[in-house]
This record gives structure tokens, C-alpha cells and sequence, in this order.
């Protein structure tokens, strides 16, 4: 707010009980107004952007006589003029487009930006507004409005009031912020607040275009007044609602920080934390498994920490903090914050089962557990598994070749979220049956040929086919052995490989082997000679 006199060229800050005698200048910025009272009681309020220009100020000795005459060349201002003393008494404020001549009267007047537009609004009495010619007498409930160049319009009855019904009187939260109803006939609605019932110090001036403000400004603790007026389409201002309201928001709630909203927890221990708030001499934390706070509520009242530590059972919880002040009152609630508290499948109970060339791998069903996943692979570790599998079932089948490989399981939830892997268990897939198994009786062998892959093999005879006492057992690391030829008869014969540690692979088809008597070659002459 800064004010210029006649005889001086530069502005300088206007101060609290400056006295004018005419001819200063008074501009006001953003978010500031300025009151002043004059000799014959008139109270006027200089809003937000305005220029008021101080001329002619005259008080005519005892007789109570004063003469006021101000030019408004942009912006807003509202009086509660005092009663005019003719003759020579008179109150009147001078604009670009129009002159208002007040008597005794509560009124606003709205001058334009851009300087062509004059509104006038009055609550109570009576004012005068010339233009071209020609003057309009605005009654208490009326306003008129005058463009440069055309005289005024008629008086037009102002909106009513907005209803008080729903504003809080007691405002415990910032930002601050006000609803009413909506007035018909209201295109936008100025709302402002202000210490004192005068409104000689507007503290927040705005318009809104919906019948609702919130306002980011951090006004103190204390009592304030609400102004609401709704405002029609030529953009005149209806009559006042003033509204008191007690603001008691500091401290203000500390903000949460965890668990954040719909954040899923995998453990009973919860930690909780939230941003200090100012001024703040402590907390109080409230835990609950719905968001009305009801029953099953946990309350914490806490030093001035910004972190505590609970242990939950699983389930849907809400929480929220407010701060206490330095006589342990209880301010407003943060916002709720829901979270899951869900722990992960466990690890299913598994074992496995192989034969030559695969593994059939088996675990029992897991609460939680949409899907499960294994990994396979030679290392105990599982590093780089060489398998990866995912399956609805409880059992899996994966082909592989004879070896030792290592494997575990864990759950998966529906949403991809796995559970920790069971313990890591061996298993030892067995050679394949060999195949192409030969057997020659010669020179009072058996000589024995085969196909197949393992480190080793074992080779037997038996009298019978079962094989259930097998007369010789033999292993060797090559396809081929030789076995010392039994007694004349007819045996059996069959190898299968052996793998690690010794698993022992599916036995080769079983081939017969006839060992003859042995008759000397002279015994057999005479047979020869027979013609």
C-alpha cells in the first residue's frame, strides 16, 4: 500500500494513522486494503488494486458541514457514509464514466480495469449516479452500472445473500475452505475473510466461479469473519453473508509418509512413519481395521517422533496421525492411509520322483498360491537354472537327461507376487535302458556288445529270466564285456547303466544265450565218414 502527495513526485508506504488533507494518492496491491474514516464518520475501505485519489476535503467549522470529494480511477471500494449536512455538506466520488453522489448511505462502487465501466451496489440508503446527463437514484437492494459514454442503466434488485446453512464454524484443517448453496441467477460469488465485522482489513479477496473457495494461504490461528455475495451476469455484487469461524488448524497434521496408500505389506511388523509437522509437541497414531476407526482400533499417543513400529495380523488396515500442541490437545487428522498387511504364500512341501530320462517333481497345495514356479539345475546354488517353469498344478514332469540336478518350489500369487522359494533338493535322474544288447558264445566266452550313455555299466547272467539270482554280476565302463562261459545250458542276459552315485538305470531287453556241451572233435569222425 503506498500513497503520493501533491508535493511529492516518488510514492512512499502508506502508514497506520496517516492523516490525508487532499490531494494524495493512494494505490493498494494484491491482497491488501486500506480503511480510512473521515470528519463526518463516513468509514471507507480502499479494496485490493485500487487507485483512490484524495481531493477536496472540507469541514465547515461547528456547523458539521463536510464536503468529500475522491476520484476512483480503478478498482473497488465500500463505505458506511455518514449523514450529509446541506447545504454545503456532500460526499462524492468521481470515476472516469460517472459521478456517485452519496447521502448517508452503505454502498460499493467497482470501477473496471480497463476504466470504461462503473458498478454501482447499495445496501442501505441512497446514491446518485451521473453520467451524460443524467442521474439514477440507486435505493438500498439495487444496483446500476454506467459505461463510458452512455448514461446509467436503471437500478436492477441485487441477489439475495448465500445461505450460511453447511459452513463450518469451527475450521481445524488448511487448506481453508468454504461450500454453500448455489444462488440462482449467481454466474460467479466474491469471497473474502477478515478480522474484524467491518471489514476495514480483508485478509483473502477472491471470485469463484462454483458456490465453493479453498484458499492455500496459511492464515494464524484465530477468529476470522467469512463474506460471501453472489454475483450476477452485468457483474454486480448481491448483499452480504458475513459467517464467523474459529480456525484452530496449527498444529497441522503431520503428513503420512508409510505405509502409503494401498501399499501391500509382506510382514506382521509394520512400520509407520510421517513427516514432523511445526509446532507439533507430540502425536497420536490410530490403527484400525475399517476406515471409520471403530472397533478393533489401536491408538498410540507418541512423543514427538516421526516413526513407530506395530505388529498386525493379516488383513486390510487403516491408519492416520494427529499432532498435539504444547498442552497435549489433540489437533485434526491427517488424511487415512489404507494398506494390506498379506504375507506370502509359503513355501510348498515338495519331492521328487525320477526315472531314465525325466523328473516328476510333486508338492502339496499353498494358501495364497495361484500358480507355482520351479527352477532347476546342476548347481546347488540355482544361479543359472537350466529350468524354469510355471504351472497351476501340483506336479510338473520335466524331461532330462540322466544326471544329478538340483530343484525347489515357492508359491505365486495372482498378481505375480512370489513367496520364498522352498529348500533345495537333490535329485539323480537315472541312464536310459541301453539298447542293442549281442551275445557270442566263443572260445569259452560270452562276448556281450551294447548301446548306450553312462559312466558305467552292469551286466548280468541268470539261469532264468527273471533274473531274481543272477549266477554272474559284472561292471564294467566300456559297451562290451566278456564273461567266462558257464556250464551247457540256457541263460539269460541283460546290462543297464549306472549313473551317479551309483542309481542304477532301467535294465536293456533281456537276450538268450545257449552254451553248448563240450564234444571232442574225434567223438564226431566216424559220423563224418559215414558215406
Amino acid at each position: 500500500m503506498s500513497v503520493t502527495r501533491a508535493r511529492v513526485a516518488s510514492f512512499e508506504k502508506l502508514a497506520v494513522g496517516t492523516q490525508l488533507n487532499g490531494g494524495e494518492s493512494v494505490l493498494s496491491g494484491p491482497r491488501s486494503s486500506a480503511s480510512y474514516r473521515f470528519a463526518d464518520g463516513t468509514a471507507l475501505t480502499q479494496q485490493a488494486v485500487s487507485k483512490l485519489s484524495f481531493g477536496r476535503l472540507a469541514a465547515y467549522g461547528k456547523t458539521g458541514m463536510v464536503s468529500t470529494e475522491l476520484s476512483l480511477d480503478s478498482g473497488r471500494l465500500e463505505a458506511r457514509a455518514g449523514k450529509q449536512i446541506a447545504p454545503a455538506g456532500g460526499f462524492r466520488v468521481r470515476t472516469p464514466v460517472a459521478v456517485a453522489g452519496l447521502r448517508g448511505t452503505n454502498f460499493r462502487l467497482n470501477m473496471s480495469e480497463d476504466g470504461k465501466t462503473l458498478r454501482n451496489e447499495v445496501m442501505e440508503g441512497a446514491v446518485g449516479v451521473s453520467a451524460e446527463g443524467k442521474e439514477v437514484k440507486v435505493e438500498g437492494g439495487y444496483g446500476t452500472l454506467a459505461e463510458a459514454g452512455k448514461p446509467p442503466e436503471a437500478p436492477r434488485r441485487l441477489l439475495p445473500a448465500p445461505a450460511a446453512d453447511g459452513l463450518d464454524v469451527l475450521i481445524e484443517r488448511l487448506p481453508l475452505s468454504f461450500s454453500w448453496q448455489a444462488v440462482a441467477g449467481a454466474g460467479t460469488y466474491r469471497a473474502q475473510v477478515a478480522r474484524d465485522a467491518d471489514f476495514t482489513e480483508v485478509l483473502l479477496d477472491d471470485i469463484t466461479t462454483e458456490p465453493g473457495i479453498t484458499w492455500r494461504d496459511n492464515l494464524p490461528d484465530g477468529r476470522y469473519l467469512l463474506r460471501l455475495r453472489a454475483i450476477d451476469s452485468a457483474g454486480l455484487e448481491g448483499a452480504n453473508r458475513d459467517h464467523g469461524f474459529e480456525l484452530d488448524a496449527v498444529p497441522l497434521p503431520p503428513a503420512p509418509l508409510a505405509p502409503a496408500l494401498g501399499e501391500r505389506l509382506y510382514r506382521l511388523d509394520v512400520a509407520f512413519s510421517w513427516a514432523a509437522a511445526a509446532e507439533a509437541h507430540g502425536y497420536v497414531l490410530q490403527i484400525a481395521p475399517t476406515p471409520e476407526f471403530g472397533n478393533g482400533l489401536i491408538e498410540r499417543r507418541l512423543a514427538a517422533v516421526t516413526r513407530h513400529e506395530e505388529t498386525l495380523a493379516e488383513g486390510d488396515w487403516h491408519w492416520r496421525a494427529a499432532s498435539l500442541d504444547a498442552a497435549g490437545k489433540l489437533h485434526a487428522w491427517s488424511p487415512h492411509r489404507a494398506f494390506r498387511v498379506q504375507l506370502p504364500p509359503n513355501p510348498p512341501a515338495a519331492k521328487a520322483r525320477a526315472e531314465a530320462g525325466q523328473g516328476q517333481f510333486i508338492w502339496s497345495e499353498v494358501k495364497g498360491a495361484a500358480r507355482y514356479g520351479l527352477e532347476l539345475g546342476v548347481a546347488p546354488e540355482l544361479k543359472a537354472p537350466e529350468v524354469k517353469r510355471e504351472t497351476t498344478e501340483t506336479t510338473l514332469t520335466v524331461p532330462l537327461k540322466a544326471g544329478n540336478y538340483y530343484w525347489h518350489v515357492r508359491g505365486i500369487e495372482a498378481d505375480g507376487q512370489a513367496g520364498p522359494w522352498g529348500a533345495t533338493s537333490p535329485v539323480i535322474v537315472p541312464p536310459d535302458a541301453p539298447v542293442g544288447l549281442a551275445a557270442q558264445v566263443t572260445d569259452g566266452k560270452i562276448l556281450a556288445t551294447w548301446k548306450g550313455d553312462a559312466p558305467s555299466w552292469k551286466i548280468e547272467l541268470s539261469a532264468d529270466a527273471s533274473f531274481a539270482k543272477p549266477l554272474l554280476s559284472q561292471l564294467v565302463r566300456d559297451t562290451r564285456a566278456t564273461l567266462p562261459q558257464p556250464e551247457a545250458g540256457d541263460y539269460w542276459l541283460r546290462v543297464r547303466g549306472m549313473g551317479v552315485e551309483g542309481v542304477e538305470g532301467p535294465a536293456s531287453a533281456a537276450v538268450a544265450v545257449k552254451v553248448e556241451a563240450f564234444k571232442p572233435w574225434w567223438l564226431m569222425l566216424p559220423l563224418l565218414l559215414i558215406p
